[in-house]
């Protein structure tokens, strides 16, 4: 067998070993030595915030794999589980060499920390990681904000080390939450953007303390590049492996800052035609009502019956009642709809003109959106 057989199948082994029972896990060298990876945001959504993982390599076993918090399986309960926000990720490992290619491929940058730490140190470490490879110990609920593939690493850390980590306070002076953290990556993302302010409630703007700040990989990096173990540096060398490309924000008229405000002119247009032919132009309400309907029993469903944590308390219920799509059904009646928008409008005008001063912030497309309301509100009071 030739040089690669050979490197290909010593990698093989590695991995199987450290997936097997927890008393088997190799003992390391004096060469091991065990990594941070942070791969830096890709182009899709899912792969917008980045990623992290841990890497343990000895040369001397022909060790080399990547320990990845972030897997999951796509099984026949997947799509429902993911709706009502019990989907379990898992811990996964295979070869580095696997890893990379998906980066490369990609066009994703990764930065890889070696951590300094003792023989008996890594040693804890691989075998908490092993330990946590077992099929009764490698799953996990996903949390978004609370227990994702980075925040598990720092965890991992913690516990392996018997917590004497020292993390530094990265608290940023302005305070942001976490919704404020995450629309830095989302302007590359436009509808992601809006769909996330849309379906994320109350939660998402809670402050983060310095240990929540780990939730994305970029600042859990940052953390491990200035915590401390037994008075010394975390982190004994840094490396990029792979250069990052970036990514460029565009701007669109199809974008939904834009879009929702051409489609506000055209109603106000066509109901300010509707005055003057004192004609109310039902279609137009009963297309909105369908549409804000269909977002209020969405944001119901996320806040009332899933097991999502973040999507509680959403106050974009204020524009999106559930109600619309039982009210589509009596437009015909005349004093229902004249009551019914009226009412509409009198809590979209106190929303917007509260809208500064709401506990949650409202992405800003949701204006124009509010306002349309107003304007068919206004509509239904001219004509009645």
């Amino acid at each position: 067998m030739n040089k690669l057989t050979h490197g290909f199948l010593a990698l093989l082994f590695a991995c199987t070993s450290i997936a097997t029972k927890a008393e088997q896990t190799p003992i390391l060298s004096n060469e091991a030595e065990i990594s941070l990876l942070t791969c830096s945001p890709g182009e899709e959504l899912y792969s917008l915030f980045g990623h992290s993982a841990m890497r343990v390599r000895d040369p001397q076993l022909g060790i080399d794999v990547v320990f990845n918090y972030g897997t999951f399986s796509f099984d026949e309960d997947f799509y429902f589980n993911f709706t009502m926000g019990r989907l379990n990720y898992r811990l996964s490992a295979y070869p580095m060499a696997n890893f990379m290619v998906e980066y490369q491929v990609d066009k994703r940058g990764v930065i890889e920390q070696t951590l300094n730490l003792d023989s008996v140190q890594k040693q804890g470490v691989l075998n908490f990681l092993n330990w946590n490879l077992q099929p009764e110990n490698r799953y996990y609920l996903y949390d978004f904000f609370y227990d994702n593939c980075s925040s598990v690493l720092r965890d991992v850390l913690d516990t392996a080390l018997n917590h004497k980590v020292q993390w530094a306070d990265l608290t940023e002076n302005n305070h942001p939450s976490y919704r404020n953290i995450i629309d830095r990556y989302l302007i590359y993302h436009p509808w992601g953007d809006f769909g996330i302010d849309l379906g994320l409630g109350l939660p998402c703007d809670k402050q983060p303390n310095h240990l929540e700040y780990m939730f994305l990989p970029d600042k859990l990096l940052e953390a491990y590049d200035h915590a401390t173990l037994d008075g010394k540096p975390l982190v004994s060398q840094k490396r990029e492996l792979l250069q990052a490309h970036g990514l460029k924000a565009s701007w669109s008229i199809f974008n939904p800052v834009p879009l929702f405000w051409l489609l506000f002119g055209i109603i106000a247009v066509v109901s300010s035609i509707g005055i003057r032919k004192n004609k109310l132009f039902i279609g137009v309400d009963a297309l909105i009502l369908f549409v804000y309907g269909i977002v209020g029993a969405l944001i119901f469903f996320l806040w009332f019956i899933s097991d999502h944590n973040a999507t509680h308390g959403n106050l974009n219920i204020l524009w999106a009642w559930p109600t619309h799509l039982f009210a589509l059904f009596m437009l015909w009646h005349k004093a229902f709809r004249g009551w019914y928008f009226r009412l509409f409008g009198i809590v979209a005008l106190i929303t917007l003109l509260a809208f500064p001063f709401l506990p949650q912030d409202l992405h800003v497309a949701t204006i124009p959106l509010i306002l349309v309301v107003m304007v068919r509100s206004f509509t239904h009071w001219k004509l009645s």
